[in-house]
């Protein structure tokens, strides 16, 4: 029989707290309201995690092809946070100090004038990357991000993240992935604010974007919709008053239906239809 090095026996020993970990997550999060498991509001982080064993919060692309010893060094450096909603985790124009990792909730994206108006660039969900641009750029942050349910996160110090993407050439990689992922995003909105012609279809838009992350039930696609009518607004450039009206017309035509915050799309290829005669 082959004697384990101590490195790993480490490793082994590692990825036996992952396992009970993850297990434990996966059992209280079932029973947690909203889904959130009850971290203390800071607490350092196992280092672990390989690809079978990742609980699903750490499931984004980031992670991808990470080696053992990436993930290890990856969990030592990060920390855990939790924060109610309304909490503002980045603020704009403010120097980038840390990388935060999601990792349960939905975090608001957005950019404000300087005579106080908003614009929504987009809802983050668990597996994204915040503040990744201003790391990289040495610019101060140019969006605002404010938890819109409670949240937790993995929170790494700038240098830190810094020096462990210089190390390993796959973080690296897979860093620019994620940039490149949010510029798509943006010349997205870009096209459905400046070459989408009106309200109705722009809301399409939104919505159908929104049906990638909803869930799939015998009814349709549920989603689960947190902003207001006026932040749909600010999402697409339009006042409280035409969300409204939009929404009420395509509730009338039958391709949504609304139960409080609850939208449902019965038929998703009537709405992309609906979309393509506005």
């Amino acid at each position: 029989m082959q004697t384990q090095t101590p490195s790993q026996k480490n490793a082994a020993r590692i990825f036996s707290i992952a396992h009970q970990e993850a297990n434990a997550y996966r059992e209280t999060r079932g029973r947690n309201k909203g889904g959130l498991y009850e971290f203390p509001s800071r607490t350092s982080s196992h280092g672990y995690r390989h690809s079978n064993l990742l609980p699903p919060y750490e499931s984004g692309d980031f992670f991808k092809d990470f080696s053992i010893d990436a993930l290890i060094e990856f969990e030592s450096i990060a920390e855990v946070h939790s924060c109610p909603c309304e909490t503002v985790l980045i603020r704009e124009e403010q120097k980038a100090s840390s990388v935060l990792f999601l990792i349960e909730g939905r975090v608001k994206l957005s950019i404000n004038s300087i005579d106080g108006r908003r614009l929504i660039l987009r809802i983050a969900w668990p597996g994204e990357i915040l503040g990744l641009t201003a790391a990289f750029s040495g610019l101060p942050h140019t969006i605002t991000a404010e938890a819109l349910f409670p949240c937790m996160f993995k929170s790494i110090d700038l240098q830190l993240f810094l020096d462990f993407v210089g190390r390993y050439p796959t973080a690296s990689r897979n860093a620019a992935r994620e940039l490149s992922l949010d510029y798509n995003r943006a010349t997205e909105q870009l096209r459905t604010l400046g070459l989408t012609l009106s309200a109705p279809a722009k809301l399409i838009r939104l919505i159908l974007d929104w049906c990638a992350k909803g869930e799939q039930t015998p009814d349709g696609i549920r989603i689960q919709c947190s902003l207001t009518h006026g932040e749909i607004g600010e999402h697409l450039g339009v006042s409280r008053e035409t969300v409204s009206r939009s929404l009420m017309n395509l509730k009338s035509e039958g391709v949504i239906e609304q139960r409080g915050s609850t939208l449902m799309i019965p038929n998703l290829q009537a709405l992309r239809a609906f979309a393509e005669t506005d």
